[in-house]
């Protein structure tokens, strides 16, 4: 296999990985906001700074590995990455965790339920 090949095999597993790596970050953000209410606007101010966040990834994995060439199988590497984190376990941790946030907002309301049936 020729060095050129390799290295854009690599550039390509390298894009892949910024994909996932992407759509992790946005999973925080969803389990934040699964946890703490937000607003309209915030969510709206969330997603506009996560779009800048992921477009500066995305060029600076360009810049470094690529000099700045803007290469196709780069970013269909980085939406790869994003389908497959978000297939194989962005929906089934969402799951879980918005089952676990469930259970402990029970487990909150029912402890302080009790603790106002003591003070009566």
């Amino acid at each position: 296999m020729s060095d050129s090949i390799r290295y854009e095999a690599h550039l390509f597993f390298m894009s892949i990985c910024t994909g996932a790596g992407l759509e992790m970050v946005y999973d925080c953000i969803r389990i934040f906001r699964l946890v703490f209410r937000h607003k309209a606007w915030v969510v709206g101010t969330e997603d506009l700074l996560y779009g800048l966040y992921c477009s500066i990834m995305t060029f600076s994995l360009l810049y470094e590995q690529n000099d700045g060439n803007l290469r196709g199988f780069c970013i269909c590497g980085v939406i790869l990455g994003m389908a497959a984190y978000e297939g194989f376990v962005g929906r089934k941790l969402l799951k879980r965790l918005q089952k676990a946030v469930e259970w402990i907002k029970i487990k909150v309301r029912n402890h302080q339920n009790r603790l106002r049936q003591e003070k009566r």
